[in-house]
């Protein structure tokens, strides 16, 4: 009987520290390696808290709180993506053994089932902005972006057929059903045969963002123009 005790004893303090301590830390490994994918970041640095750490073997997290440095979302890079979440619900045995022939997004949705409070902050600097309208804009050279609280404007030189058009365009980022959009205020073409060619396209509203690339089921929910770099906030509405 006195080994059977003894036996007991060693077992439950192996599982007090396999749920108060193991457990938590390799739920964070696979959560940080499964951000860094979804956000091709290059480094995640990710906090889960609950009192007590046993909470976590059955999926309950008090706090949460991640940043990942030089990510992307959908086209755009990203200087900073920070998360931070309460009252979560996780799916444990989806986290420790994924379903398979799931996208990282898809995982995403499934891994979080609960979010008392979820949010998803990101920082686009200058930078970001002039390498995704290198990327999308045809022939783009000598192209500068500036960022304030009141606008963000740039301005640019676009090849067509030979020609030369030195196009400048002014705006704001806004947040509409979930997506990021940039809305023009104004353009001017300094090339008038060209305006007639093809420019006058670009006038209206340019998703930039879309809430459907974001994992755990988050929106865009707002965005706030900074000196040299764009905030924008993803939240989950409340389950």
């Amino acid at each position: 009987m006195k080994k059977f005790l003894t036996f007991m004893l060693f077992l439950l303090i192996v599982l007090v520290i396999l749920s108060e301590i193991v457990l938590p830390r390799v739920v964070t490994n696979i959560l940080e390696e499964q951000i860094m994918r979804a956000t091709a970041a290059q480094s995640v640095d990710l906090s889960i808290d609950s009192t007590p750490n046993v909470k976590t073997a059955f999926g309950t997290v008090d706090k949460i709180h991640g940043t990942a440095s030089v990510g992307r979302l959908g086209e755009v890079d990203f200087k900073e993506l920070s998360l931070d979440g309460e009252n979560i619900s996780l799916d444990i045995p989806e986290i420790i053994s994924p379903s398979e022939n799931l996208s990282d997004k898809e995982r995403g949705d499934k891994i979080i089932k609960y979010a008392g409070k979820l949010e998803l902050h990101g920082i686009i600097t200058a930078e970001d902005l002039l390498a995704y309208l290198e990327k999308k804009v045809d022939r783009l050279q000598n192209a500068e972006v500036k960022i304030t609280p009141e606008e963000v404007s740039a301005h640019g030189e676009v090849k067509i057929m030979g020609r030369t058009a030195e196009v400048e365009l002014a705006g704001k980022f806004v947040a509409d059903g979930g997506d990021i959009y940039f809305e023009m205020t104004n353009l001017n073409v300094k090339n008038s045969l060209l305006r007639h060619f093809q420019i006058d396209s670009l006038l209206g509203d340019v998703k930039i963002l879309n809430g459907d690339d974001l994992p755990a089921k988050l929106k865009y929910d707002s965005v706030e123009l900074r000196e040299g770099e764009v905030l924008v906030t993803a939240v989950k509405s409340r389950d």
